[in-house]
């Protein structure tokens, strides 16, 4: 076995990590297996599998954020929210937000001081009040604050200027998931937990293209997978996988691409690839894969690849009609048949060390 970047011919792994995350900013040749730098369409519910699949989830509405009817004595004309037990309002031009009793949701009955002011930081008007944890979420168009016990039938509260430029301005892109709030805006896709902003969308900052507020009108969610969908009418544009490292998954240009790290010369120097080859599963009698090479920057299409499995685990392997010598090399899958489902992709290395991969 070669060691690793060791200059010796044979088969190097080009992607095997699927579903791939997005990763846009960084270098490709620096990219780990399991991010791609450019890929829309991708099946998400088989771990493991690289597969084309145009019918995703939308997700369901959160209902925690529902509107209340506005209560008997209301102190103001409001919009209202009934949430952690108790009435919660804002006027559609103020910058303080009113709550009620605790245990009331028709009648307005003062509690301590029966507001609190959102505009010790800066004055703009409130725009959506949501409910997370045992906290509420108060958006302005720019910033946000937070309340925090929320759920305290004490009534004594107080607001927390959060931060500037994570504001929500169109209000439906917003929704909680596992005591946690998510948002859209200008900037990409946020959460915030209680202690700190997480910017899920940072490996994409500078091409967010659908992954912003610019894009979608409504968050929606599936609460068991821990998912959270963009949506723009009736279409999913993307799909965010929520945890520790957030997956990226775009769906808003019709169509499937998928497209591998970037594998360079370990010194430098040229290499060559002269085969591709595919581990799949398929049930079929024929599955076709339409494909691309990248020869250092220029994008090269290859013939189609027509998979005949006499069983349905198989592998196949092709000669390149672009076996060039190069520095940078790359691939991307441009169409493949429904049902047909990759589990690794594979490259020759006739010629040339590899930076930062091993033969296997």
């Amino acid at each position: 076995m070669a060691e690793r970047g060791q200059v010796s011919a044979g088969w190097v792994s080009l992607a095997e990590q699927f579903p791939a995350t997005l990763a846009k900013d960084a270098n490709a040749e620096v990219l780990k297996d399991g991010q791609t730098p450019d890929a829309y369409g991708l099946g998400i519910d088989k771990p493991g599998f690289l597969y084309a699949d145009s019918s995703v989830s939308a997700g369901t509405v959160w209902n925690g954020a529902a509107d209340a009817d506005a209560p008997t004595y209301a102190p103001v004309t409001a919009q209202w929210r009934f949430a952690h037990n108790r009435l919660w309002g804002w006027a559609e031009t103020g910058t303080t937000l009113y709550y009620g009793a605790y245990g009331y949701d028709a009648t307005y009955i003062i509690q301590e001081l029966g507001y609190v002011p959102c505009d010790h930081q800066e004055s703009s008007a409130i725009v959506q009040v949501v409910p997370f944890g045992n906290m509420i979420a108060v958006f302005k168009d720019d910033c946000l604050y937070v309340i925090k016990n929320a759920d305290a039938p004490s009534g004594d509260f107080v607001a927390e200027y959060v931060k500037q430029s994570s504001g929500l301005p169109v209000v439906g892109n917003v929704i909680a998931v596992d005591n946690k709030i998510y948002w859209a805006n200008t900037t990409g896709i946020w959460s915030y937990d209680g202690n700190a902003i997480a910017e899920l969308t940072e490996p994409i900052r500078d091409s967010l293209g659908t992954f912003s507020s610019a894009s979608i009108t409504t968050l929606n969610a599936d609460f068991a997978e821990r998912k959270i969908m963009g949506r723009h009418s009736s279409a999913t544009k993307f799909i965010i996988g929520l945890g520790d490292n957030p997956a990226l998954y775009d769906y808003s240009t019709s169509g499937f691409r998928f497209t591998t790290r970037t594998i360079a010369g370990a010194d430098a120097e040229p290499l060559l690839v002269n085969k591709i080859a595919f581990a799949y599963q398929y049930a079929g009698d024929m599955a076709t894969v339409n494909y691309d090479v990248k020869i250092n920057d220029t994008w090269k299409t290859e013939s189609q690849i027509k998979i005949r499995p006499a069983y349905e685990n198989g592998r196949i392997e092709v000669a390149l009609i672009n076996a060039l010598s190069c520095r940078r090399f790359a691939m991307r899958i441009t169409s493949m048949t429904s049902g047909l489902y990759i589990s690794r992709i594979m490259g020759h290395i006739k010629a040339g060390g590899v930076l930062g991969y091993s033969n296997k």
